[in-house]
């Protein structure tokens, strides 16, 4: 404020300084031009009048450059010049007028022999000399004419430039000095007010209502940051214990507001302050930034962010702040839906959702429907394929018996598959009916054995069941269908005269009764890559070997379903080229744990 009053003073001072010596020099100009014009039409006067009286002889008395006063000759500062009605010039004070032009043609003789007089200025080519002319007509019709050189205002600055440099220079920094005093002193008891208890009156009496309303509105505006900080208060609590991420930002994109749960979703570091700070130095996602970007220009939007781990949704909505308008056709004007001017967009308020399992179980939805359409069609492509060369007559009837293998085997897989496949939906829907009963699970184990007989020979591999006795109490077909497709799928995927091991054994885990039961083999293995998606359904980690095996792809997909269903753990160890080991942990007491 200081600086501001010094400058306005200081620049009035200088501007008034300029004004006025503007001023002073044009009436001083003026006022010194019309003496010297009066000057000459007196001097005019007088010699005509002399002329008159005397006649030409008069002009013998003026000499070249002088005139005779009192027998002395003395220097006669104008010049006169007499021209006769034709221009011819009769006499000159200064110049042999013999030697001199005609002067019909100049201006001034030409008016004074029009109208009796003439007055004309003319300049040097240096502007720095005025030749000021009067001209008078005699009786006889001659002209009279009378001139002298003078300085114009030109050179007259320039000839004062020294001393109106010095005095100038005075001025200013006198004027320097004062206006930053006085500016000093204007703003000195405004920057000394104590607007809660101070008072105005002595210095500025105008300025007390001011002070007056500068104090209720203190008053009113500390009552306003209480409810602001409460409302705050009552937000932070609110947003913090959202486990959505939230921002707001203003419409440079820059951030206003945040919560934790923000920065924990999209990685942020936790230890800083983003308040201030860009969009971009938060996260710089293309996603979040273009969902941003539309909500700025008024557009509601929504990404997908995929980082590699998670999958969030981003939604930016524009926040518009507005006014109270009265017009009620302005009022119905005001933007609705998904679109605002962008003139209006005050702010983005983003929400971040994360929505990774919604997104996996719909990947798994969409992998299970296309699985199972291709599982269910495989056979049925099959079975249709060899009923249609039967109907058409192709097949000889030796081979009739062959074909109606095919089908009964194909026919089969399809009962397996559906049978699968109800299995696992009343799992999921914790809908399928059983009995609880206590059985021996290495019994259990040995009668699985036996009905894998025929697979084992066909591949010559062995199994071995170790183990104690152990008596659980669980659903038997559903723990009988977990042992058989382990010892299945050990089978299936050994090397031919491999060995598959069985072990049963009882454990105590912080005072909860446990059984494991381990399913070892020697087979090709699994990649690493592979292990935790073996259990999804009707995943196969070589496609083509899995076809030729044979199979649904839903073995391992139960087996983890049964586990889960019994409150238990599954675990998973693979070596490619050397065997898989699968230990699976149940309660002695299914019941129990429920």
């Amino acid at each position: 404020m200081v600086k501001r009053i010094f400058k306005s003073t200081f620049g009035i001072s200088m501007i008034t300084l300029l004004i006025a010596y503007g001023i002073i020099v044009g009436i001083l100009y003026d006022y010194f031009g019309d003496q010297i014009e009066r000057e000459m039409k007196a001097e005019a006067a007088y010699i005509a009048c002399g002329m008159e009286v005397v006649g030409e002889e008069y002009l013998e008395g003026f000499r070249i450059n002088g005139y005779v006063n009192n027998g002395s000759v003395e220097k006669h500062k104008n010049r006169i010049t007499w021209i006769s009605r034709n221009g011819e010039v009769l006499y000159d004070s200064n110049v042999d007028q013999g030697t001199m032009e005609n002067h019909g043609n100049r201006q001034e003789v030409k008016e004074a022999l029009q109208n009796g007089e003439g007055y004309e200025v003319r300049y040097s080519d240096t502007l720095r000399e005025q030749t000021v002319y009067y001209a008078v007509k005699l009786k006889d019709g001659s002209v009279l004419r009378l001139s002298s050189a003078y300085n114009t205002v030109f050179a007259i600055l320039i000839s004062m430039l020294q001393p109106t440099v010095i005095l100038v220079m005075v001025i200013v920094l006198l004027s320097y000095h004062l206006s930053k005093r006085m500016a000093r002193n204007i703003v000195k008891p405004i920057n000394n007010l104590d607007l809660i208890n101070g008072e105005m009156e002595e210095e500025y009496e105008e300025m007390v209502p001011l002070l007056k309303r500068i104090r209720k509105q203190n008053v009113l505006i500390e009552r306003q940051m209480d409810d602001l900080k409460t409302q705050q208060a009552k937000f932070q609590t609110l947003t913090e214990h959202m486990r959505e991420g939230f921002l707001v930002l203003d419409k440079r994109e820059n951030i206003l507001s945040y919560n934790v749960a923000a920065v924990e979703l999209l990685g942020a570091v936790k230890e800083m302050d983003y308040t201030g700070e860009n969009i971009i130095s938060f996260d710089r996602h293309r996603e979040l930034r273009e969902a941003v970007k539309e909500a700025v220009s008024g557009k509601r939007s929504q990404r997908m962010l995929d980082n590699g781990e998670r999958i969030y949704r981003i939604v930016a909505n524009p926040i518009v702040i507005e006014e109270v308008v009265r017009d009620e056709t302005k009022a119905r004007l005001a933007p609705t839906g998904d679109q605002v001017p962008e003139e209006q967009v005050e702010g983005v308020i983003v929400i971040i959702l994360d929505e990774t399992e919604k997104e996996k179980r719909e990947q798994l939805r969409r992998e299970f429907s296309s699985n199972v359409s291709h599982e269910l069609k495989t056979p049925l492509t099959s079975i249709s394929g060899i009923a249609e060369i039967i109907m058409n007559g192709i097949v000889k009837p030796e081979d009739v018996s062959g074909f109606a293998k095919n089908i009964y085997e194909e026919a089969g897989r399809l009962v397996g598959l559906v049978n699968d496949i109800i299995f696992l939906s009343k799992l999921d829907e914790e809908s399928a009916s059983y009995v609880v009963e206590d059985m021996n699970l290495l019994a259990m184990a040995k009668q699985v054995k036996e009905r894998l007989q025929i697979p084992c020979k066909e591949k010559n591999v062995s199994i071995h069941i170790i183990g104690e006795d152990v008596i659980m109490k669980g659903i038997p077909s559903m723990l009988e269908e977990v042992l058989y497709n382990l010892c299945d799928n050990a089978i299936k995927y050994n090397k031919i005269g491999g060995r598959v091991a069985v072990t049963i054994h009882h454990f105590e885990d912080m005072g909860v009764q446990k059984v494991s039961i381990q399913v070892e083999d020697t087979g090709i293995g699994v990649p690493l890559e592979d292990q935790e998606r073996v259990f999804e359904r009707f995943y196969r980690v070589d496609k083509s070997h899995s076809r030729a095996i044979g199979g649904t792809g839903l073995g391992l997909s139960i087996v983890k379903h049964v586990v889960l269903f019994h409150h238990g753990d599954i675990q998973m160890e693979s070596r490619l080229g050397e065997g898989t080991t699968i230990k699976v942990i149940l309660p002695l007491d299914f019941m129990a744990e429920k």
